[in-house]
C-alpha cells in the first residue's frame, strides 16, 4: 500500500565517516577483514559505520541542474540543454546542542569526555573542515508510515517499504549557534553537495537497508559514480538516540564570560559587574562559503575549497541597565582582541559543551526603545578566523561527549579520513 504521508517520527538524518571511503561495516568476519578489528577489539561484522544526528528538529534538502541553452541563428527554440557545471545540491537542518556528539561526527575538532572549559586547544575547531578534501555523505533514512525509526529495525511488514535520499560529497557552508530566554540552545548547519541519489524500496526482513554510495569520485576525469562494494552503505540493526545523558539544554544553565568593560575599546554597555546588561540571546555564525575549482575534463570540479579570510560574527542582545562614561573618538586608534567563552550545563551544573572564542573585536552598538518596552542592545563582535594552528584567533570547542570505537577509528578529520577503506 502506497505511503499517505511522510512526518517526522519515520525519518533521521544520519552521516558517514567519509565520503568515498567506508560507509558500512561486516563484509568480513575475519580480523583480517576490511573493517575490523576496532581499536577495542570488537570486529564490525555486521554492522553500521554510519551515525544518527540527534536531536535533529528539522531537515530540508533540495537540487538543481544547472544547464545552458544552446540556440543558434534561423531557430527560435533551444536545440539543446547541457549541463556545463556541478549540480547544486544542498542540505540545512538545525538540532538541539547536547553534549557535543553531533559536532564531531560532523567534523569539528572538539575535545570530548573532559569538560575542558579552557581557551587554549590544540588547535581550531574548524581545522579538520579547512583540510577536508572529500567531505561527508548524509543519509536520510524513512520507514514505512506509522513507524518509530527510532528502535526501528525495519522487519515489520511491508518488507521494501523503506527510502534512503543520499546526499554525496557534503561540505558544510555555514554553522551557527543561538542560545536564548524561553528557548533552548540550538544549532544550525548548511551543507553544500555534489551529487544527491534516492532508493526506493529498500530493506528486507533482516532489517539490513543497503544501497549504493552517493558519492562521486573528484578526483577522477571525468568524474565517476562509486558503485564498488567497498562503497556501498547499509543501516542496520534497532537505531537508538545516542549516548547523551541529557535530552537538551536549558538556557538557565548558561554561562557566558564576555569582555570586561574595563577593557579600553568596547561600547557603552556593561556586560559585567552590578551594572551589567541583562543578556536576553547570545548567537554566533561561522561561514564556510565555498568555491567549486573547475578544471577541463571534470564535470563535477576536483574540489569544493573554502573562502578565505573566515570572517565569524558574535552577536548579544541585552535589556540596557547601566551605561559607562566613555567617548568612542579616544577608542579609535584601539582594536583590543577579547575572548568570550559560552559555557552549557546540565540541571546538576555538570559541565556539557563549551565555545570558547579568541581573538574577537569590537564591532557595533545598536540601541532601540519603544513605547512600554524596555530598551535593548544588540552588540557586535567579529573575528576573523586564524590556521589551524592559530590558537589567539578562532572558535575552539570541547564537549563531554564518550567517542566509541567507530568513531576513533573511522569519523577521521581532515585529510586522514582520505582512502579510509
Amino acid at each position: 500500500m502506497a505511503r499517505n504521508r511522510v512526518i517526522y517520527q519515520s525519518q533521521a538524518l544520519f552521516i558517514a565517516p567519509t565520503s568515498t571511503g567506508a560507509q558500512v561495516s561486516g563484509f568480513s568476519a575475519a580480523a583480517t577483514g576490511p573493517y575490523g578489528p576496532s581499536s577495542d577489539g570488537t570486529l564490525l561484522a555486521g554492522g553500521s559505520l554510519l551515525k544518527k544526528l540527534d536531536r535533529v528538529q528539522n531537515c530540508n534538502f533540495n537540487f538543481t541542474i544547472n544547464r545552458q541553452d544552446i540556440n543558434e541563428f534561423g531557430r527560435l527554440s533551444r536545440l539543446d540543454s547541457i549541463v556545463m557545471e556541478s549540480p547544486t545540491v544542498g542540505l540545512d537542518f538545525s538540532y538541539y546542542v547536547t553534549d557535543g556528539l553531533n559536532e564531531r561526527l560532523l567534523g569539528f575538532n572538539i575535545t570530548g569526555g573532559t569538560n575542558n572549559t579552557s581557551v587554549v586547544n590544540s588547535a581550531q575547531s574548524v581545522s579538520g573542515l579547512l583540510a577536508d578534501l572529500e567531505g561527508n555523505n548524509y543519509y536520510i533514512l524513512t520507514v514505512q508510515e506509522g513507524e518509530d525509526v527510532i528502535g526501528s529495525t525495519s522487519s515489520t511488514p511491508p518488507v521494501n517499504s523503506n527510502t534512503v535520499v543520499g546526499i554525496g560529497n557534503g561540505f558544510i557552508s555555514e554553522y551557527s549557534f543561538e542560545a536564548s530566554v524561553g528557548a533552548i540552545p540550538t544549532a544550525t548547519v548548511t551543507v553544500e553537495g555534489f551529487n544527491i541519489k534516492a532508493d526506493a524500496g529498500v530493506g528486507s526482513a533482516l532489517g539490513a537497508i543497503t544501497g549504493t554510495s552517493p558519492a562521486i569520485d573528484i578526483t577522477a576525469s571525468p568524474a565517476t559514480k562509486l558503485t564498488s562494494l567497498a562503497t556501498a552503505y547499509a543501516l542496520s540493526g534497532a537505531f537508538t538516540t545516542g549516548t547523551s545523558t541529557v535530552t537538551a539544554l536549558r538556557p538557565g544553565d548558561i554561562v557566558l564570560t564576555l569582555p570586561s568593560t574595563t577593557e579600553t575599546v568596547g561600547g557603552f554597555s556593561e556586560l559585567d559587574g552590578a551594572g551589567a546588561a541583562h543578556i536576553q540571546s547570545f548567537s554566533f555564525t561561522l561561514p564556510l562559503t565555498r568555491t567549486v575549482l573547475e578544471r577541463l575534463g571534470n564535470t563535477f570540479g576536483f574540489a569544493r575549497v573554502v573562502d578565505v579570510p573566515i570572517n565569524m560574527d558574535i552577536t548579544i542582545s541585552a535589556i540596557v541597565s547601566e551605561l559607562q562614561s566613555k567617548n568612542i573618538f579616544d577608542n579609535l586608534c584601539s582594536a583590543e582582541k577579547q575572548n568570550i567563552q559560552i559555557l552549557l550545563k546540565d540541571c546538576n551544573s555538570t559541565n556539557k559543551l563549551w565555545f570558547g572564542i579568541s581573538g574577537a573585536i569590537f564591532q557595533s552598538e545598536t540601541y532601540s526603545e519603544t513605547l512600554g518596552d524596555n530598551q535593548t542592545v544588540d552588540i557586535t563582535y567579529t573575528v576573523q578566523l586564524g590556521g589551524a594552528n592559530d590558537i589567539q584567533n578562532g572558535l575552539f570547542m570541547s564537549g563531554s561527549f564518550t567517542a566509541d570505537s567507530i568513531i576513533n577509528d573511522f569519523f577521521k578529520l581532515g585529510t586522514a579520513k582520505t582512502g579510509i577503506v
